[in-house]
């Protein structure tokens, strides 16, 4: 008899133990497919990346948008509701290294647009 708790002790450990490892999250119904995702992701960094002091002072209209409407912006533009786009990114965000690598290509694909409006080469402003 004592076997035999001493068995059922050591499932219920091994049990616990693998439940505490099984963290995934159940795919959402609505999942935003990983290309998608990762060009939503894109836009909503631009969108923060804006700054209001670079916004023309005439322009009384720019000055009221808000950050908020910035990301319904991006939403809209994607038709993607805010608790799917949501949803989404927990569940991407779950799995760490997948997530990594998105995040890895979001900021290659941010630098290779920041080249665009860099100048190939320095002014030289010093008079001669």
């Amino acid at each position: 008899m004592k076997q035999w708790i001493g068995v059922w002790l050591f499932m219920v450990f091994v049990t616990s133990i693998n439940s505490c490892y099984n963290t995934t999250l159940p795919k959402p119904d609505n999942l935003i497919k990983r290309d998608k995702f990762v060009k939503m992701m894109v836009d909503v960094y631009m969108v923060q990346g804006l700054d209001k002091g670079s916004q023309p002072q005439g322009e009384k209209e720019l000055r009221k948008i808000t950050q908020t409407d910035l990301y319904y912006s991006v939403l809209k533009k994607y038709s993607v509701a805010d608790t799917v786009f949501i949803r989404s990114l927990i569940y991407y965000s779950s799995f760490p290294k997948e997530y990594e690598k998105m995040h890895v290509q979001i900021m290659d694909i941010l630098n290779q647009s920041e080249l665009q409006f860099k100048p190939q080469e320095k002014l030289d402003l010093e008079p001669k």
